[in-house]
């Protein structure tokens, strides 16, 4: 049980990365990956909760932490996630999963924005790790169709402006007064194309009729980050490899899945030629970053040895 006290927190939203882009594979007709995909999501969802069952005082240092804090919101996203797989098999428990994952994120939200941003705001630790609290509820919405809870849905989907359209230039704006030019946070940047992603795919699963204008520009945005994203791919791959790699996997996980979205819909409004387009730029992300988040993970993978010897000393 010793061990499971130094699992490193971005294990977790890298899981939820893994989790995502399996399901994109799914789409694409191979089942297998989910599956084993999945399973291994659940396996690390169980080690973080023996985790704070038996080092509840390693993880209370953790949270009380601005950046590992805004990374245990992955906690309750895989928590979702795995919700969302399991209910065809169960409904009862993928729902109960589903829920429960949507309530503690709720309240982590509630806590972050309170302490981070109501009480004590600094520039200094606004950085984009807090995408994975602020915006990662609406996975919520991205998997939760199968749980028929419009309400809820419309709510969360609402709430995600706020990400999506209000913090994401803030967050721009920090960025170029208070440039993060090294260091495990300089990873963090590609969180930035997680709210937009999220929101697409939100906006689209609750709404029959989304207004077409609001996906027009936010899109555009999504794939402006994008570029951006690509063109920093040499800078990132130019560090060794740390925990903080993992902001390079769920953001452009779901950013696939937001492309996949935006095929049918532009399809649907007679956009033929701009569908297609969107294809082919779906395929070029889904090839890039299943070669990305294959390299996090197995680099991860490598890293848990490391966690026994931390023990060991």
């Amino acid at each position: 049980m010793q061990k499971l006290k130094n699992i490193t927190i971005p294990l977790l939203p890298t899981m939820v990365g893994v989790a995502t882009l399996s399901n994109v594979w799914n789409i694409l007709g191979y089942t297998w990956i989910r599956h084993i995909s999945m399973i291994a999501g659940i396996a690390v969802l169980l080690l973080y909760i023996g985790k704070i069952i038996f080092h509840f005082s390693t993880v209370k240092n953790e949270y009380s932490q601005i950046v590992p804090a805004s990374l245990y919101a992955g906690f309750t996203m895989l928590t979702m996630i795995i919700g969302s797989y399991l209910f065809p098999y169960s409904n009862l428990l993928g729902k109960l999963l589903w829920s429960i994952g949507l309530a503690l994120h709720t309240i982590h939200l509630v806590l972050f924005i309170y302490k981070n941003v109501v009480k004590n705001f600094e520039w200094s630790t606004f950085v984009p790790s807090w995408f994975v609290t602020l915006a990662g509820i609406m996975v919520a919405t991205v998997i939760g169709g199968p749980m028929n809870e419009p309400i809820i849905g419309c709510a969360v989907v609402i709430y995600g402006c706020i990400p999506a359209f209000i913090v994401v230039p803030i967050m721009v704006y920090r960025l170029w007064k208070y440039p993060i030019s090294d260091g495990p946070l300089f990873m963090t940047k590609a969180i930035l194309a997680a709210p937009t992603s999220l929101f697409v795919v939100s906006y689209i699963n609750v709404f029959q009729n989304p207004w077409p204008i609001l996906l027009y520009i936010i899109y555009p945005v999504l794939l402006l980050t994008l570029i951006y994203i690509l063109i920093n791919l040499p800078k990132f791959f130019s560090f060794a490899f740390h925990p903080g790699f993992a902001g390079l996997t769920f953001p452009l996980a779901i950013a696939c899945v937001a492309s996949n979205k935006m095929i049918d819909f532009l399809a649907n409004q007679g956009h033929e030629t701009l569908s297609k387009i969107v294809n082919e730029i779906f395929g070029i992300q889904v090839y890039l970053t299943t070669a990305i988040i294959s390299f996090v993970l197995f680099k991860f993978i490598m890293l848990l040895p490391c966690f026994s010897k931390q023990v060991a000393k």
